[in-house]
């Protein structure tokens, strides 16, 4: 799988890449044959903005445990190299797809709720705005009607 971020400083990013995809070390029914990094490479057209990607080799005991690497890698490339067919019975298959509708349901609602405090910090934002309207509008000046009352003789 290939696994790419972007950002800066340029340096950050290639460690950050290398914590990351490193996680797949740790994973006890992941087997690692090679990961590659790459160097940073600024990004056409966006200014002290950079790329840098990850290959990782690896095997998984089965399809399901590589649909779960997915979701946790976030990779933007995959390529399955053997077995040459993919087959799993009714229990893993029903596993994977409870799997997969599990977490989109966790990312719909993180989507939902960052939606939610998007519109109040917007609506934040316009209270302070017609706040600092009001104060910096020059104040009127009420002048007061001047009247003159003559004297009786």
């Amino acid at each position: 799988m290939i696994v790419e971020i972007a950002g800066r400083p340029a340096s950050h990013l290639k460690e950050a890449l290398s914590q990351h995809i490193g996680i797949l070390n740790q994973v006890n029914d992941i087997e690692v044959h090679s990961i590659k990094l790459s160097e940073p490479k600024e990004i056409e057209g966006h200014r002290d903005m950079f790329t840098c990607f990850a290959e990782a080799d690896f095997e998984t005991p089965n399809f399901g445990r590589l649909a779960e690497t997915m979701f946790d890698f976030m990779p933007s490339s995959v390529e399955v190299i053997e077995p040459g067919k993919v087959t799993m019975d009714m229990v893993e298959a029903t596993a994977l797809l409870n799997n997969i509708s599990g977490r989109m349901h966790r990312y719909d609602e993180i989507a939902k709720i960052a939606n939610i405090k998007i519109n109040q910090l917007n609506a934040q934002l316009q209270e302070a705005q017609k706040k600092l309207e009001e104060k910096e509008k020059p104040k009127k000046v009420a002048k007061k009607k001047v009247t003159s009352k003559k004297k009786k003789k």
